[in-house]
């Protein structure tokens, strides 16, 4: 077979591949059969290809469907994913990906179950894997690619129809039932099933492990064994010990004139203590840990959104299913609660293949994430937000804060709102921490600087959220850019792939670069951050790290969009991770931890810090609280 790789440039490529991509999903055939030729596509505006480059790729597409090897790529959320093609006898033989800068787990998931199903239907419109839209899409416009360069037509491979599924009643039984399998309801399966309880976990998506593997990694404790191991005066003083913690809390964390304020902190207090002993448990396993580094926390080995996440979740399913005997049932998702005279007496859940598991359980325990991505929640609570594009987990929809609400229980802190991040304004892709990576400042769309860049992402939405606008740009000079390759930075992050996608725009000098995108008072906002830098001016933003700009040099814009990803309020509960109703009444058999909860710093008087920290902490406590009933 021939091996042929395009000639189309990757520009051209990633609008050539879009209409692919949007021609094969709106075809509305009732199979994979032949369908109309397509009209020829425009060659006009800014992204058509220069006549000499179609010319040269018309000449490598064969006028007959031709078998051979086809190596494309398309555009998803971390760069581009390169996929093989094979054509053989007419069809689709073979689709695998080559490279990708995909997140772990939820991106390799579709890696792997997006080509199978494409092979499998021979349709490239066949159904994007959940959760994970924008890696499914890239691989479907690489396929699609590929049949045109074989001198097919996408079009001829449509017509997908969803398998038919399955109908039969499976009955389950055991002490302790939980909705979603992220860190907070692995902990909190391990904490129940080590004091002898027999535990089911059904999970919507098709992994476990929720958003550990593209979280930070972090997990902002003190005192634990690692930390211990590496001598508590080399760790960074803030996070010495856990006493010291919470006097940084009280000192600048938590606000008194907040209305849920508790000086005694005993949200926080919990979550402190409890994710401590969390991640001595976990070294126990043979989780890996990185040496403790600047920040002082235990980080997930080899750091910051590596594939740390990932080990991890690995090591914490294979223990907890084969060691301690839970049952985890994934692409099941949680439908309704089963009560009893006021009891929560367990769960029904909708399997992929159609069965419906009605699970009955002495305890039920909701860890199924927040509400960031139900639009009519954030209508209700957090419309204002909604002037920025949601990019939480796709887990993210409030099912298990309604099926509370529906069996009596509160909610609380629903007016803290939502924590956020940068995304690349072009391309959508998940830049959170460029910020770190790449020094800068942030201006609007008109080139004038408005917020403090060292200040946490949630007050900095409140800022975003009073510009007119909604373009932004991180501008940064040369030597910062070198912050953009993994072997630049600190944590081994690619973002090199956003010279790429458009989301970067290049300048010979700062005057160039204000010329070339239009931003009016760049000029004047940079001359004012060299002269803070400097000469000593106040900043006006009131960063205080601002560092001086070679404007004279290669200078960059990169067009980003915050990103909200997280939504604070949750299911109301106690201290120990009881459902509670607006009272303060306990609902029997119903307990809540993790995201579903919201951040439970809220309830102290602290806004958000690291979700990770109260999953791993309060899953522990909430296991435990339920063996502790059960007992």
């Amino acid at each position: 077979m021939e091996d042929v790789r395009s000639d189309l440039s990757r520009r051209g490529f990633i609008a050539g591949a879009g209409v692919a991509a949007l021609a094969a999903v709106g075809a509305s055939l009732a199979g994979c059969g032949k369908a109309e030729q397509p009209a020829p596509a425009s060659q006009d505006g800014a992204d058509a290809k220069p006549e000499a480059d179609a010319a040269e790729a018309k000449k490598s597409i064969p006028e007959v469907f031709t078998d051979g090897v086809y190596i494309t790529n398309g555009m998803s959320m971390h760069g581009l994913i390169d996929v093989k093609t094979i054509i053989a006898d007419g069809a689709i033989a073979e689709v695998k990906v080559l490279n990708h800068g995909e997140s772990r787990v939820i991106g390799e998931y579709a890696l792997e179950a997006m080509p199978a199903r494409i092979v499998e239907s021979q349709c490239v419109d066949a159904d994007v894997i959940t959760g994970a839209t924008l890696t499914s899409m890239a691989i479907k416009s690489a396929v699609s690619e590929a049949i045109t360069n074989a001198g097919g037509d996408p079009r001829d491979f449509s017509g997908y129809v969803a398998p038919a599924p399955a109908k039969q009643t499976v009955e389950k039984s055991a002490d302790v039932a939980i909705m979603g399998a992220g860190p907070a309801g692995l902990m909190a399966a391990w904490a129940a099933a080590e004091q002898g309880k027999s535990v089911i976990i059904c999970e919507r998506m098709g992994y476990t492990g929720g958003c550990v593997p593209i979280t930070g990694c972090g997990v902002y404790v003190q005192e634990t064994q690692i930390q211990k191991a590496w001598g508590l005066d080399h760790v960074m003083e803030s996070h010495r010990t856990v006493e010291r913690r919470l006097e940084v809390y009280t000192e600048r964390l938590v606000k008194p004139d907040s209305p849920y304020y508790n000086p005694d902190m005993p949200f926080i207090k919990n979550i402190l203590y409890s994710a401590q002993r969390a991640v001595d448990k976990m070294l126990q396993i043979g989780v890996p840990f990185c040496p403790i580094g600047n920040t002082g926390v235990p980080v997930l080995s080899p750091g910051d959104f590596q594939i740390g996440g990932k080990h991890a979740v690995q090591i914490l399913t294979n223990y907890v299913t084969t060691q301690l005997g839970v049952e985890i049932i994934t692409e099941a998702p949680v439908t309704s609660l089963t009560t009893e005279g006021g009891k929560v007496v367990g769960f029904v859940a909708e399997g992929a293949d159609g069965s419906e598991y009605h699970v009955s359980a002495d305890a039920v325990i909701l860890a199924s994430g927040g509400y960031i991505m139900n639009r009519d929640l954030m209508e209700e609570y957090q419309s204002d937000d909604l002037k920025f594009p949601l990019m939480g987990p796709p887990w993210a929809t409030g099912d298990g804060m309604l099926l509370a609400k529906d069996a009596g229980a509160a909610w609380c802190c629903m007016d803290k709102g939502v924590t956020s991040h940068y995304h690349a304004g072009v391309s959508l892709a998940e830049t959170s921490y460029i910020h770190y990576c790449v020094p800068g400042v942030v201006v609007n769309g008109n080139g004038d600087r408005f917020v403090d860049e060292t200040i946490s992402y949630i007050i900095a939405l409140r800022k975003f959220k009073e510009e007119p606008t909604t373009d932004f740009y991180w501008i940064f000079d040369d030597s910062a850019s070198y912050g953009l390759y993994p072997n630049g930075n600190n944590f081994g992050i690619d973002y090199e792939f956003l010279l790429e996608t458009g989301d970067i725009i290049k300048g010979e000098n700062y005057q160039d670069l204000a010329e070339k995108t239009g931003l009016s008072g760049l000029v004047a906002a940079l001359d004012a951050v060299n002269d803070c830098a400097l000469n000593g001016a106040e900043d006006p933003c009131g960063n205080k790290s601002l560092a001086a700009m070679q404007l004279d040099g290669p200078m960059y814009a990169m067009k980003i969009v915050p990103t909200p990803y997280i939504a604070q309020g949750g299911v109301k509960i106690d201290l120990d991770g009881h459902v509670q109703r607006e009272d303060d009444s306990i609902i029997e058999g119903l307990y809540a931890v993790g995201d579903v909860t919201g951040a439970l710093e809220n309830r102290d008087g602290a806004d958000y810090m690291i979700g990770l920290t109260q999953a791993l902490g309060y899953g522990l406590i909430v296991g435990e609280t339920v063996a502790g009933d059960l007992a």
